[in-house]
């Protein structure tokens, strides 16, 4: 009987060290939403920086409820921050990650709780703040912080604000989530860098614009391989495979809006005279300034 009982706190230690090293056995043990496939690759990933571009309606909010609890609860006095572009998305996220708790019946208890606050009595802390640079301004050595529709926040929360909480701070976990917003900002960019670990979550229709149709894209297994030679790991969206909702979702944004929530790719503006890479390409150009004192005085034209 010892022997058995010896064994059984074997296996709980065994298991509990799964869920502490591996955040998706954690939320599949708690039988609450099954991740899909690319949820389940973010949650395995060991990665320390990862973009994720997603489709609108993807299914995001599971990783930005699951990432920080899990972190809180397996990782005693650590801190995890989301950042969200709005008020109204720091009071939704908060909304999340209480219901995400509320689904693990041996989640560390609450000690203090608010609409942007939350800390465990393993000292744990779960803060949830809108994207000002003053807000943002978060402690010291955050073990997470998330970025919540990442493309709607301003450069300069992500450059005073969320760097500085990297320095000295190995163990930080930086993870930027959204849906396209142009081709500009500091999500844009993340999303170009190979520094990043890069995914890309898809609609998987393609639009004929000449009709405003749908059409099926080309299947997923050729869609990753696409993605991968570009060093990005990419996915089809369960949720968004009703062709005839997508099509009236097509219908009523336009192709522009749709491509860019849908798609979800990065779009320029109809009323652009010049594309984005036109302007980079000329801003990074090597060619020699124009210098007018250069030029010298014209010999006089003979006749």
């Amino acid at each position: 009987m010892e022997n058995l009982k010896n064994l059984q706190v074997t296996q709980n230690e065994a298991v509990n060290l799964l869920h502490t090293i591996s955040p998706y056995h954690y939320v599949k043990s708690l039988n609450y939403k099954s991740p899909y496939d690319w949820q389940a690759a973010i949650l395995k990933s060991r990665h320390k920086r990862k973009v994720i571009n997603g489709a609108r309606q993807a299914g995001k909010s599971t990783i930005i409820s699951a990432k920080p609890c899990h972190i809180a609860k397996h990782y005693p006095e650590s801190v995890s921050i989301i950042i969200a572009a709005t008020e109204y998305q720091a009071f939704l996220d908060m909304e999340k990650v209480k219901e995400f708790i509320a689904h693990d019946p041996n989640f560390p208890d609450l000690k203090r709780e608010s609409d942007r606050l939350i800390v465990l009595d393993n000292k744990s802390w779960i803060m949830v703040v809108p994207a000002t640079e003053k807000s943002a301004r978060g402690p010291s050595a955050p073990r997470l912080i998330l970025l919540d529709e990442a493309s709607r926040i301003e450069d300069i929360v992500y450059t005073s604000g969320v760097i500085p909480m990297l320095t000295d701070n190995p163990d930080a976990e930086l993870i930027s989530i959204s849906t396209p917003n142009g081709k500009s900002g500091f999500f844009y960019k993340s999303f170009k860098s190979q520094k990043w670990e890069r995914y890309e979550i898809r609609s998987p229709w393609r639009v004929i614009e000449s009709d405003i149709r749908l059409v099926p894209a080309e299947p997923e297994e050729e869609y990753k391989v696409k993605c991968a030679k570009k060093g990005i790991i990419g996915f089809n969206s369960p949720r968004h495979m009703d062709r005839e909702e997508q099509q009236f979702n097509l219908e009523e944004m336009g192709t522009l809006m749709y491509k860019q929530e849908y798609g979800p790719l990065f779009v320029e503006p109809k009323d652009q005279v010049f594309d984005y890479e036109d302007i980079e390409r000329l801003m990074n150009s090597n060619i020699t300034p124009f210098e007018p004192d250069r030029i010298g005085i014209a010999e006089p034209l003979k006749i």
